[in-house]
């Protein structure tokens, strides 16, 4: 057993989480954590945490950028944004894909506005993903 922390500049998504196990999507691939796992601070990509408790249940949040520290018995993931599945709003979401889309699509001459667009598109389509996950 081991502690889940995942922190956003908009505060706590959930502190002091018991797991046995979790999934954390790097920028070099996902990572599958247990307990004694080696020491490890790596950068996070868009994607899904999945952590399981000690009663086998899934639990899944969303993270964006930021960073994961696997020291001792705690992970601690800091995340530009994160939710768990439940507070997602499936309708909002495919509303911010779409608005991205539309987005990306006149912003090709753009570099910034391409990369800000791409990201939100990630995370709209990430965040639909996850939404489906709910109950698992």
């Amino acid at each position: 057993m081991f502690k889940l922390d995942i922190l956003t500049p908009s505060g706590v998504v959930v502190k002091d989480f018991e797991c046995s196990e979790v999934l954390v999507p790097t920028v070099s691939g996902e990572i599958d954590i247990l307990k004694d796992h080696t020491h490890v601070l790596t950068k996070l990509s868009t994607g899904i945490v999945t952590a399981i408790d000690l009663n086998s249940k899934k639990w899944n949040f969303s993270v964006t950028h930021g960073t994961c520290k696997i020291l001792g018995d705690r992970v601690s993931i800091l995340a530009m944004t994160s939710e768990s599945s439940e507070k997602i709003d499936i309708d909002r979401a495919k509303a911010a894909l779409e608005k991205a889309e539309k987005k990306l699509a006149q912003a090709i001459e753009n570099d910034v506005e391409l990369i800000k667009f791409r990201r939100k598109k990630e995370r709209a389509e990430m965040r639909i993903k996850l939404a489906y996950t709910r109950g698992e």
